[in-house]
């Protein structure tokens, strides 16, 4: 007495043996599938390369030039540095002669 269901090895189904072509192991759906599947074009193959970041992971402004960050004491003497900053390049000929005298007096 012959069998009248097989197992297809590709979906695992039990099936009736109409389902397959003569001794195949494979189900007609499951070599429908593949025939598909080898006569789509392949894909390209990706692959993962380190790329180098596009900008900067440092900020590009100093701490000191974000304004309106940090409690009230910090934000005034950052104000002061940068006041400071910029008369001594308004001034510099005076600014390097007070920083002279006050080194002096520092013994610098």
């Amino acid at each position: 007495m012959a069998a009248n269901w097989r197992r297809c090895q590709k979906c695992r189904k039990v099936l009736p043996v109409e389902e397959f072509d003569g001794d195949s192991e494979i189900c007609r759906t499951d070599t429908a599938k593949a025939a598909t599947a080898a006569a789509a074009p392949a894909r390209s193959t990706v692959t993962t390369a380190k790329v180098a970041p596009s900008r900067p992971r440092v900020p590009a402004t100093a701490v000191r030039d974000i304004r309106g960050h940090g409690d009230p004491e910090v934000r005034a003497r950052r104000a002061r540095t940068r006041a400071l900053e910029r008369l001594s390049e308004l001034h510099a000929d005076e600014f390097a002669d007070l920083l002279k005298a006050e080194r002096l007096a520092e013994g610098l």
